[in-house]
Parts: C-alpha cells; structure tokens; sequence
C-alpha cells in the first residue's frame, strides 16, 4: 500500500554548491530506486540550526513529499543514515492512500501560488523603496507622498 510522507533533511554547510546539489540529486534516486514517488522537493537553503549538530551552527535543509510503501521509507532513511554529509533528518506520515496525479498536480498548484505571492512581495517592497527620495537631507524620506 502506497502511503505519503514528508521527509526533512539537512545537510552539512560546508559542502559546495555542486556537492550539495549532487546529494540531493541521489536522495532524490534512492527514492525512485527504492519503488517509491517523488510528489514535490522544496530545497529551503542554508538556515541556522536551532542547536548546534556535529559542531554546525548552520544546514542546508530540503523537504521531500514521497509517496511510498513504509518498507521502501525505511530504506530511503537508512542511506541517509549511512551518508556523513546528511547531518539530521525526520520522516512524517502524512496520509494513508495517496491520489499520486493529484498530490503533484497540487504541488505544481502551491508553487506557482508561493511565486505570485513573492512577486506581489517584491512589487510591495519596490512601492516602499519608491516612497524615498535621496535628493533631500531629511533622511531621504519623502513626506509629500504620504
């Protein structure tokens, strides 16, 4: 029976770009390998750790939504097990049948919604950036367009 999982991991920060990305590359293939489904990979970017791990103030942290059998998951977390770059990860049942097509048309949905929301976000901030004027000496602040 194919379930859904969520699995987080985190790298070790002192990889390159191109190390790091050829790991998540493989991790991305023990999936497949293993007989499971990739539905949606999120790579989150280098954060600061909530505690320090092996000495790592910071990781490189990815989600990967999976649809899979709980026997293949257990594979997938012992090769991340086995990886010294991988520095922590978490699996999280989401739910118990999945509609694969769905769980990724969904994904595709919730992508595109986050990018409208970044550019809204950004336009927000170029209005902002626009409301100073750097010809005056009162700080560059515009007060005429309040």
């Amino acid at each position: 029976m194919v379930h859904e999982y969520e699995i987080v991991y985190i790298i070790r920060p002192d990889l390159d770009d191109a190390d790091t990305n050829a790991l998540i590359e493989r991790i991305e293939g023990s999936v497949t390998e293993t007989g499971g489904t990739l539905i949606d990979k999120e790579d989150w970017g280098k954060r600061k750790l909530a505690y320090p791990i092996l000495k790592h103030q910071k990781g490189h942290y990815v989600l990967l939504r999976v649809a899979s059998a709980a026997d293949q998951i257990l594979e997938i977390e012992r090769r991340l097990r086995l990886d010294d770059r991988v520095i922590r990860f978490i699996t999280v049942f989401v739910a118990e049948t999945v509609d694969i097509e769905l769980r990724k048309q969904q994904a595709v949905e919730r992508r595109a919604r986050a990018a409208e929301e970044a550019k809204r976000r950004a336009a927000e901030t170029e209005l902002d950036d626009s409301r100073y004027d750097d010809d005056e000496d009162d700080g560059g602040y515009d007060a005429s367009l309040d």
